[in-house]
C-alpha cells in the first residue's frame, strides 16, 4: 500500500502545513460469522513548513519519519440483507522522530523543536452502511461515530527564544469521530472508496479529513 496526505495545522501562534508520503503492508481476514480483522504496518515520511505568526517571523521547515503499526477488529452484523451494523475497535502503535525548526528575529535565534513520541491510541465505535449490487459492480454507503482515545502520548514541544525556553507537553487527550463515506466495488478486485471524517470534543480535533483511496487485490 500506498499512501500521500496533506495536512494542516494551527494554533495561537503558528501555522504549518505537512506533506506525507508512507509506504506499507495491510492484511485482512474475513470469517464466515461477520468477524474480521485487519492489520496494518506503514512507514511514513514527512515534510513540515511552519510559519509562527507572534513575532511574524517567516516559514520554516523540516522533515520527519514515522512507523506505524495499527490492528482493526469488528463484526459485521447484517441487519437486513443489504443493510450492516458494524461495532468496531482499532488499537494503533506509532513512532515519530523529532524534528527543529529554526528562524532569525532581529539577530537572535528562535527555533521550535518537537521531541521524538511514541503515541498509543485506541478507538472504540460503530458503522453503519447499506449495499447496493449491480451486474458486476457493488456500492456501499457508510457512517460512523466512534470515540478515540490517547492510552499514551509523550510528544512535547520545545520554544526557545531571546526570553528563554518553555516546554508543553501534549499529555493524553480523547475526541469522538464522525464520518460518512462510499465504498465501490468494480469488478472482483478493484475497490474505490472516499470518507469524510471530523472530530469534536478534544483539545486536538481534525476539522475535515478527506480520505481516498484505491486497493486492487491479487
Amino acid at each position: 500500500m500506498m499512501t500521500v496526505t496533506d495536512s494542516k495545522a494551527s494554533g495561537e501562534s503558528y501555522q504549518g502545513k505537512t506533506r506525507s508520503v508512507g509506504g506499507g503492508l495491510y492484511a485482512s481476514t474475513l470469517f464466515n460469522s461477520g468477524l474480521y480483522i485487519d492489520v496494518v504496518g506503514k512507514y511514513v515520511h514527512h515534510r513540515d513548513d511552519y510559519t509562527m505568526q507572534t513575532l511574524g517571523l517567516g516559514k520554516a521547515d523540516d522533515t520527519a519519519h514515522s512507523w506505524y503499526l495499527g490492528a482493526e477488529t469488528g463484526w459485521r452484523y447484517q441487519w437486513k440483507p443489504d443493510v450492516f451494523i458494524e461495532p468496531q475497535a482499532e488499537l494503533v502503535y506509532g513512532t515519530l522522530s523529532g524534528n527543529t525548526f529554526n528562524w532569525q528575529y532581529n539577530g537572535m535565534d528562535v527555533s521550535m523543536e518537537r521531541k521524538k513520541a511514541k503515541p498509543l491510541i485506541g478507538r472504540t465505535g460503530v458503522e453503519f452502511g447499506k449495499t447496493l449490487d449491480g451486474r458486476d459492480w457493488q456500492v456501499t454507503a457508510k457512517a460512523g461515530l466512534s470515540y478515540q482515545f490517547d492510552l499514551r502520548n509523550t510528544g512535547a514541544t520545545t520554544y526557545r527564544d531571546f526570553a528563554g525556553e518553555s516546554t508543553v507537553y501534549n499529555g493524553k487527550d480523547g475526541r469522538m469521530l464522525a464520518n460518512i463515506g462510499i465504498d465501490t466495488r468494480i469488478k472482483d478486485n478493484t475497490r474505490i472508496g472516499l470518507t469524510i471524517e471530523k472530530s469534536a470534543f478534544g483539545r486536538y480535533n481534525v476539522d475535515n479529513a478527506i480520505n481516498a483511496n484505491i486497493r486492487y487485490t491479487f
